[in-house]
């Protein structure tokens, strides 16, 4: 007869499996950054509909209590646990870089307190494995999270919810962070959908509180609000207004603002627009976003990057520069085994025309043998001698009466 200890830890191991499950399935990340998911499919949007297991234990949802019809011994509604701090703030994170964190969660009962499961609400959050941990009376156990870094500036949330034996009340701990430049723009993209915001402001401050200058507005003179640069000293947060109508068509999918900061030379602005949001070729898809920041360059240098894709059907090629402010060269191909897949790199080598200063914005496109395509944009300040304010190398267009026209390219 098998012993009750070993069947308790069977069950224990069983439904260990499912709450694991289910607790993946709720909540999701929060990416405050200009990102653009593709639309559901019908067939998607019924497969998400489907539980993934049909065995699996209903839990309830966040702060709520449990299905009613699903039958529950002796469980109470809230676990008596402090955790501490409550909300995870990783404050500011550089683009592409993790953060690393941890909460303490404290037993203020009596008795002993198993954690059943923790899981976060996404992919972009890993976790110290806590599962089958008891935390004693008047004691505490460390939850360390890893929230792993993103290309696209903004803010970004994901949250941890976390089970305790004999408790139908799923716990959660908040995570935030901002991920920015050393010198951000507020809001740090601009809704031009359907026409709007074609006229605005956008905040550009140092968070490190120092002051700066702002050398030009995607090439073009920055228009200040209570600022003038003649007379008045440098500061440490200007506002700018901004009139996409005076911009040149087609539009950038990012505004690039120049500074004469050594180590944020500039800082980007997504413009969402019809024309400038990412078209993925399903055949030849890039993984990690469409955010290519060349840094400054000095003039006749080069710049060597990698894209990533997660899809690839046939052998990519070469890879073409659609601007003639610029080439683009393949240097070469790499793999690399993830938990996702294979992924394959692409080396390129972006060399800016020798004649050329100032804001470079450029359309690149990687190519593949059969004819596949996959776009993206580079961005980046060439300047002289290497140094940081450029200043200004265009010309805005004449003030327009009215909305003007939408670009018809997305390149930039």
């Amino acid at each position: 007869m098998r012993s009750s200890t070993g069947l308790t830890s069977v069950i224990h191991r069983h439904r260990s499996a499912l709450l694991l499950a289910v607790l993946a399935a709720l909540g999701g990340c929060g990416d405050g950054a200009a990102t653009n998911p593709p639309e559901k499919t019908a067939e998607a949007t019924v497969a998400a509909n489907k539980p993934a297991n049909p065995d699996a234990v209903v839990l309830p949802e966040a702060r709520g209590t449990a299905d009613p019809s699903i039958s529950q011994t002796s469980l109470t509604d809230s676990p008596p646990v402090e955790i501490v701090p409550n909300i995870l703030d990783f404050g500011f994170i550089p683009p592409n870089q993790d953060a690393e964190g941890s909460v303490k969660i404290f037993n203020r009962g009596t008795e002993p307190l198993m954690i059943l499961a923790a899981e976060p609400s996404c992919k972009c959050t890993t976790l110290s494995d806590l599962g089958g941990t008891t935390i004693p009376p008047g004691e505490s156990v460390d939850l360390a999270a890893v929230l792993e870094g993103a290309p696209n500036t903004g803010p970004k949330t994901a949250s941890i919810k976390v089970l305790f034996d004999g408790y139908s009340v799923v716990e959660v701990v908040d995570l935030k962070a901002e991920i920015t430049l050393p010198i951000r723009a507020i809001p740090p993209h601009i809704n031009a959908v359907r026409n709007q915001n074609r006229q605005g402001r956008i905040v550009v401050e140092a968070i490190d509180g120092e002051p700066f200058s702002i050398c030009s507005f995607h090439g073009l003179p920055p228009t200040y609000l209570g600022f003038d640069p003649a007379t008045d000293e440098p500061r440490s947060q200007y506002i700018l207004s901004f009139d996409l109508d005076r911009l040149p068509a087609p539009y950038p999918r990012y505004l690039v603002i120049e500074t004469d900061r050594p180590e944020t030379p500039m800082i980007d602005v997504y413009l969402r627009h019809e024309t400038t949001l990412p078209k993925p070729n399903r055949n030849l898809r890039m993984a990690g976003g469409f955010r290519f920041p060349l840094g400054l360059i000095k003039q006749g240098s080069f710049v060597d990057f990698e894209v990533r894709f997660d899809t690839v059907s046939s052998p990519i090629a070469t890879v073409i520069s659609e601007s003639p402010d610029c080439r683009a060269q393949m240097l070469g191909i790499t793999t690399e085994e993830t938990e996702d897949g294979i992924i394959t790199l692409v080396k390129i080598r972006v060399t800016p025309a020798s004649d050329y200063v100032g804001v470079l914005y450029a359309s690149l496109s990687a190519m593949t043998a059969d004819g596949q395509t996959a776009p993206f944009h580079v961005f980046g300040v060439v300047s002289p001698d290497g140094e940081p304010c450029v200043g200004p190398t265009r010309e805005p267009l004449p003030p327009s009466a009215g909305p003007g026209p939408r670009p018809a390219s997305t390149s930039g």
